[in-house]
């Protein structure tokens, strides 16, 4: 993050803006070993190229327009024409070059090489003017094309490597913020996904409730209606009417079952994110392998055809200086193609170290330094192919050996200025190139997280997806199981109490019938709100909903159901109020359902910050429970317990020691918030 930031704040990336500096230090010092230091041209000079490494440094190039870029650059040309001229220095050369990398920068590549054009043609002409010799001027442009070769395609490679890397690090970014908002996100997708999953239930579930409802509520319409004008037929029908009750608790039984039994839903798997190897050489994956290809040929064909040429400018061709260089150009496209081949460390060393000693062997016999430059091809490869620790080896122990070599034949004399000049160059072909290496892996490393976060961004959001999907399912199971539930359950027993009463009084089964009707419009009315995930009650009308509940269970049964609060219920969230009102909905249910009782107490009591709810019940003699009952049954407890959960506090049930059964619901009061 800091090394984005810092890149963003300087006018060039920094491999380049290194580069720009150091050429611009290094023109004013490769001047010293000139007569005339100290005069007044050159602190003129000094001047300039100040200025000039100034306005590189702090000037927002790549922000400005388009025309001011190419004015900015074009000021640069003529501030390092004047300065030559002032006081010419070797460096002078590189400083147009570097020009022509900031054009890299900023321009396209078309309008790119139209400009460095144009800085050749100042350049060139400033030569001519200099020199006044054609062969001196070809001579200068023979040794400068090789390194400015090989540092326009490294500062191209980096430009590259470095575009992409800012492509990743804001993809990277763009991934993290999605990753930060992601909380967010993902509670509108689970509030999404719990509405289609009610949809989706809602047409797959409900409508079959609804349909065996539909047919109980035409069955005991049907049965009133019949009833009226015939007394003889109303036992049967009854009989009909209580068959198409229990179908449609059989009904809701089913959905109640496959709601539960779906509620753990299969994980999606994690998707493996391996880390990224280097499975091949560093070269094949900086550079396209297209690219790499032509590379491959491309700069070691030019160099040899430069050297040839330096040497015609400097000597007479005869017949042992031709077999010489042809011999010495062989051998050294022999050791490339070996080094080329060479996957080994080793073998790879082996093969840079021929060729280094090819190319001191030819600027030895030719007596030409520019020839020296030839190196620049073994650092283009070291650069590329070797880890940071085997270049540093490399490069002292071949610059140990060139030294060595060139000592003991003292045939070729090298000047600080050779040196300087040597040592600029390697830093403008090898600075890039390195500094390529390291974005290629900035960027593979923020890929690699970008895919992380994607990973884990799209397995939390499948997680939730599940999540939501089971407490959707959970909570319509629930809410069909307490309160449609219990409404067929008491509408079975108004049915069967219609049945008892049929042979005694006609009008009490009539009764029956009408109250059976009247619950059955009560689980019409439940089925909706299950579908549409109505809360039903508030604390306000919590007490009078308990009331009537207890009150309903009293008309379709023989027992007792006394019902006692003691407890500021007016003021209760609406979560806590339903899940009491399901409680005692649940224990009226199982009660009258498993147990047939003569008396169910229930107590409503708040104490301490929490409120209870317990529900007592005796049982009958010789009252058994199925296990298909059972199981059925226990599908309330489970969402009783959920409900408890949910509100931090506990529900348990069991039977009693001295007979009956209990269930018992703590929470922890929370009030309603008024606006």
């Amino acid at each position: 993050m800091i090394r984005t930031t810092i890149e963003r704040l300087t006018p060039y990336p920094l491999a380049l803006q290194g580069v720009v500096a150091l050429v611009l230090i290094m023109t004013p010092l490769s001047g010293l070993s000139l007569p005339h230091v100290g005069s007044s041209h050159y602190w003129a000079m000094c001047l300039l190229v100040a200025l000039h490494l100034l306005a590189t440094l702090t000037l927002p190039a790549r922000r400005m327009p388009r025309w001011g870029q190419m004015f900015y650059l074009s000021l640069q040309v003529g501030g390092t024409a004047l300065a030559q001229m002032l006081f010419p220095t070797p460096l002078f050369d590189y400083v147009y070059l570097v020009i022509v990398l900031q054009a890299l920068v900023l321009f396209t590549p078309w309008l790119a090489l139209i400009f460095a054009l144009g800085v050749w043609a100042v350049w060139s002409g400033g030569v001519m003017m200099a020199t006044a010799s054609a062969l001196a001027w070809v001579q200068s442009n023979l040794t400068l094309a090789f390194p400015a070769t090989c540092a326009i395609i490294a500062a191209t490679i980096y430009l590259r490597q470095h575009r992409r890397s800012e492509q990743a690090q804001q993809m990277l970014q763009q991934m993290q913020q999605r990753y930060d908002s992601l909380s967010t996100a993902l509670r509108e997708m689970q509030q999404i996904v719990a509405l289609e999953e009610r949809q989706r239930l809602a047409q797959m579930i409900t409508s079959e409730v609804q349909a065996a409802l539909a047919r109980t509520e035409q069955s005991i319409a049907t049965t009133l209606g019949q009833a009226q004008h015939n007394l003889a037929w109303l036992q049967s029908a009854i009989t009909q009417t209580r068959d198409a009750a229990g179908t449609a608790v059989e009904r809701l039984r089913s959905a109640i079952t496959m709601l539960r039994r779906s509620e753990e839903l299969e994980q999606p798997p994690r998707a493996p994110i391996f880390a990224l190897h280097f499975t091949t050489p560093f070269d094949e994956l900086i550079i396209t392998s297209h690219s790499y290809r032509i590379l491959n040929w491309v700069l070691p064909l030019i160099f040899v055809a430069l050297s040839l040429l330096v040497t015609l400018t400097q000597h007479a061709f005869t017949s042992e200086l031709i077999q010489g260089l042809l011999l010495l150009d062989a051998l050294l496209l022999l050791a490339y193609i070996y080094t080329q081949r060479a996957r080994h460390p080793l073998l790879l060393q082996i093969g840079l170290t021929g060729q280094t000693l090819a190319v001191v062997a030819l600027a030895i016999m030719t007596q030409a330094l520019p020839i020296m430059l030839g190196l620049l091809l073994v650092l283009w490869q070291i650069a590329l192919r070797l880890p940071l620790a085997q270049i540093m080896l490399f490069l002292t122990t071949a610059s140990s050996l060139v030294g060595l070599l060139l000592v003991r034949t003292q045939s070729l004399a090298l000047d600080a200025t050779s040196l300087l000049i040597a040592a600029v160059a390697a830093v403008t072909v090898l600075g890039p190139l390195l500094l390529a290496r390291r974005q290629l892996e900035h960027r593979h490393q923020a890929e690699l997280r970008a895919a992380l976060l994607a990973s884990e961004i799209e397995q939390q959001t499948a997680q939730n997806r599940s999540l939501a999907v089971a407490a959707e399912r959970s909570r319509l199971a629930r809410e069909f199981h307490d309160d449609l539930g219990s409404r067929l359950m008491l509408i079975n027993l108004q049915l069967q109490l219609a049945e008892e009463l049929i042979n005694e009084s006609s009008d009490e089964a009539l009764a029956q019938l009408q109250a059976s009707r009247d619950q059955l419009h009560a689980a019409w009315r439940s089925v909706l709100a299950v579908a549409d995930a109505e809360l039903p009650l508030t604390g306000a009308n919590l007490r009078n909903a308990l009331e009537d509940l207890v009150a309903q269970s009293r008309q379709g049964t023989a027992g007792e159901v006394r019902l006692t609060i003691h407890a500021k219920v007016e003021d209760l969230s609406p979560p806590l109020a339903c899940t009491i009102y399901r409680t005692v909905q649940e224990g009226l249910t199982n009660a009258w359902k498993h147990a047939r009782p003569t008396q169910i107490t229930i107590e409503v009591l708040e104490s301490e910050a929490q409120i209870s709810v317990t529900i007592w019940n005796d049982t009958q003699p010789g009252t058994s429970i199925s296990d298909h009952e059972a199981r059925c049954g226990s599908y309330g407890l489970v969402g009783l317990r959920e409900r408890a959960d949910a509100l931090r506090g506990s529900c348990e049930a069991g039977p009693l020691a001295e007979g009956g059964f209990r269930l018992r619901l703590v929470l922890p009061v929370e009030r309603a918030r008024h606006e």
